[in-house]
């Protein structure tokens, strides 16, 4: 009877020793997956986060191409489709404040030539290699091309007028 009991015993402790050591593969193989899992959530907020930027740069750019479609379709100034759209670019070194008359030439007025872009601000930026000073230092980094001329811009000087 002692035999049997010591027997059944040790196949028992063997069992136990077999299952003990599952249990730890288990574990180990849910810690792995949970360390997985966080990886993945972690990359999925990037991609939501750069999907988030994209769209908001497409709305950007969206925007932005409705406005120059709009302004094409109404035959705004700066437009590039006439000569007085080019002459406006035009300054007068004795005179900064001067924005060409109907003839194409510079006529001394009080007041300042104005973004071609966003048509608020002041114009600080000349364009290279057309020369058009055109554009506010806000947005000269929203274009390619010159508003005027409709030129691909190589380079861009900031001007001060004083």
């Amino acid at each position: 009877m002692a035999s049997l009991l010591t027997a059944v015993e040790k196949n028992v402790g063997t069992k136990l020793q077999e299952k003990d050591i599952e249990l730890e593969n288990i574990n180990r193989k849910n810690r792995e997956l949970v360390e997985r899992m966080k990886q993945v959530t972690a990359e999925a907020q990037n991609w939501c986060y750069r999907a988030k930027c994209n769209e908001s740069l497409v709305i950007t750019l969206r925007t932005n191409l409705q406005q120059a479609m709009q302004s094409a379709e109404q035959g705004k100034e700066g437009t590039g489709d006439n000569e007085l759209d080019d002459a406006v670019s035009c300054i007068d070194p004795n005179n900064w404040l001067s924005i060409p008359s109907g003839s194409g030439k510079c006529t001394s007025t009080k007041k300042a030539i104005i973004c071609k872009v966003c048509k608020l601000k002041e114009v600080s930026i000349l364009l290279m290699p057309c020369r058009h000073l055109c554009l506010c230092k806000d947005c000269e980094g929203l274009v390619n091309v010159c508003p005027i001329c409709q030129l691909m811009t190589t380079a861009s000087v900031e001007v001060f007028l004083s």
